[in-house]
């Protein structure tokens, strides 16, 4: 049940949702305790900033090649290890720990830092990376100029 959430639009979907949060509550082993946190929904990284990412790593991967052993799937596990750090995951009972956060949970506001992050990364290591004026990168990033 790691990562479930619930969204209410509007004060007709209090009660349902309550049930259901409910169920869950009294299912829950309490092996470990759990929280709730009540916060603004906020929608998760775009595709537009995942595709970008990716063509990230692919020049990344291409400017270094010539240097080391490297792929676009070894620069994108390279950046979220320097980037995002690690957390512990459950699958039912079993604890896996230290494993590279995934981008895809990520809100578009912390894809958007993570991304700023990556871009001086690659221009400290000589790599300029392609910012089309037309991606939602580029129009963020000049929005908060």
């Amino acid at each position: 049940m790691n990562g479930v959430f619930w969204m209410i639009r509007n004060r007709k979907d209090i009660d349902n949702v309550l049930k259901f949060f409910r169920k869950s509550l009294e299912e829950w082993d309490y092996s470990r305790p759990i929280a709730w946190k009540l916060e603004p929904y906020s929608a998760t990284r775009s595709l537009s900033q995942n595709a970008l990412f990716h063509m990230w790593c692919g020049e990344m991967a291409d400017h270094f090649s010539s240097k080391i052993d490297i792929t676009p799937e070894k620069v994108k596990l390279l950046m979220k290890n320097e980037f995002l750090g690690t957390e512990d995951i459950m699958v039912g009972s079993t604890e896996i720990k230290h494993q590279l956060r995934s981008t895809s949970s990520l809100s578009k506001g912390e894809m958007h830092q993570f991304m700023e992050q990556v871009f001086h990364w690659g221009l400290d290591h000589g790599v300029t990376l392609t910012n089309p004026k037309n991606s939602e990168f580029f129009r963020a990033r000049n929005a908060a100029i």
